[in-house]
């Protein structure tokens, strides 16, 4: 067989290379890298953060402000009142302008006894929109809790004259208003408003009962606030105030119950915790009214009231160094506090303390003496002081004007005869 040979190319040796041509690769190439780099610089913080996240650092991502007002409104139905005014406070951060955050977190705040920041955010809303009613019924109830119900009274007015919907939280704030400046019928009949205008208010039926306590109507107003908790179980002030109204008509083991409740939902309830301990030294149960004052100044280490009621159950069982230290907590946290202060003296006085006695009943007599109704206290004072008299005599000269005769000191064991401070 014949095999022609191309005799142009050497059957041995090197071979001539055929030049190539590769410009279109070249273009080809930066073309492809041109579009990488451009997909790259517009999506780069996307990049980065899948990047972090594969490496295990992530940023942790912003909340939305929605997000963060739905979680605050949950904290503060289990009790977590604090947690959840920050993460309001947050989310109006970021959205000053929503007025169903402001309004929110308004009623939140009068609930936690802050209205000056109620009152603030109900401003807000109405630079917002000052023809929202919502802003007119914070500030309103804002300024009631104010103790200013006089000036509230035309906020309140202004806001019915809108007629949008909101009738019912004005005219529960009317109610109190009215109430408060001693216009109970008229805060009685705004109350009755505020309910037909919403039954389903558990806040209404509140502010109506308040008012029917004032007109002597006290079976009604626990009607109405037995309303109130089964409308809303997790009312808390409204179990609170039907607590109150039990143990007025001595149903005290249905305001145990109530109480209980409270801490079901909120186990570190300062205000329940308190208002056990009351009721249990009430029905005489001492020791286990001790344990509840010693938590409620666990849940509140400023409760005022707390270190009272356990300064008093402690000296009523003759527990004089114990009372000591929760008088003294008391008298530190609110010196200008007469109760705390006179009973701290008279307790320094059982404890063989002449010095610190003598003193501290000194400063309680010239507050006493200041104030038109402690006559009793001041009879008590003088008493502490000449018992110290007596048993110190170094004390009982320095004050020439102390009658020299022994007093019935041990009359002043029995603490119903003092008011016991609001809580």
């Amino acid at each position: 067989m014949y095999i022609k040979r191309d005799y142009s190319r050497p059957m041995f040796g090197k071979q001539v290379k055929q030049r190539r041509n590769y410009a279109p690769m070249m273009f080809l190439f930066g073309l492809i890298m041109g579009a990488i780099a451009l997909f790259v610089s517009s999506n780069f913080d996307n990049l980065q953060e899948q990047t972090m996240e594969l490496l295990g650092f992530a940023p942790t991502p912003t909340p939305l402000p929605s997000d963060l007002a739905t979680l605050a409104s949950q904290l503060f139905v289990a009790g977590n009142r604090q947690q959840a005014a920050d993460l309001f406070e947050r989310a109006i951060t970021q959205r000053p302008e929503n007025i169903d955050y402001l309004y929110e977190y308004g009623k939140l705040m009068i609930d936690m006894d802050n209205p000056e920041r109620a009152l603030e955010l109900a401003d807000q809303i109405l630079d917002v929109n000052s023809t929202d009613p919502r802003g007119y019924a914070l500030k309103a109830r804002a300024l009631v809790w104010l103790r200013r119900s006089a000036d509230a009274v035309p906020v309140i007015l202004a806001g019915l004259d809108l007629n949008r919907g909101y009738e019912s939280p004005l005219y529960s704030a009317l109610a109190r208003a009215y109430t408060d400046t001693g216009k109970y019928e008229d805060g009685a009949e705004a109350g009755l408003l505020s309910v037909q205008a919403d039954p389903s208010s558990s806040d209404a039926r509140r502010s109506y009962a308040y008012s029917l306590s004032w007109v002597g109507s006290n079976q009604e107003a626990i009607a109405q606030l037995e309303a109130a908790v089964r409308i809303d179980p997790t009312n808390i002030a409204a179990h609170l105030e039907l607590a109150l109204q039990y143990l007025a008509q001595n149903r005290d083991q249905e305001a145990i119950d109530l109480y209980d409740r409270i801490l079901a939902l909120q186990p570190r309830n300062a205000r329940a915790l308190l208002r056990l301990c009351s009721t249990y030294r009430k029905i005489g149960q001492f020791e286990r009214a001790i344990g509840y004052c010693q938590d409620a100044i666990v849940a509140d280490p400023l409760s005022i009231g707390a270190y009272y009621q356990l300064g008093i159950l402690q000296y009523n069982l003759y527990q004089f160094d114990e009372a000591l230290v929760a008088f003294r907590s008391c008298a530190d946290i609110a010196p200008d506090n007469l109760d705390c202060t006179y009973r701290l003296g008279l307790t320094y006085y059982y404890v063989d303390d002449c010095q610190n006695g003598w003193d501290v009943l000194q400063d309680a007599l010239l507050m006493a003496q200041s104030r038109s109704d402690s006559a009793t206290v001041v009879g008590y004072i003088r008493e502490g002081l000449i018992a110290i008299g007596q048993r110190c005599p170094d004390f009982g000269r320095r004050d020439p004007t102390l009658p020299t005769a022994t007093p019935n000191f041990n009359s002043e064991i029995a603490p119903e005869a003092i008011a016991t401070p609001s809580v």
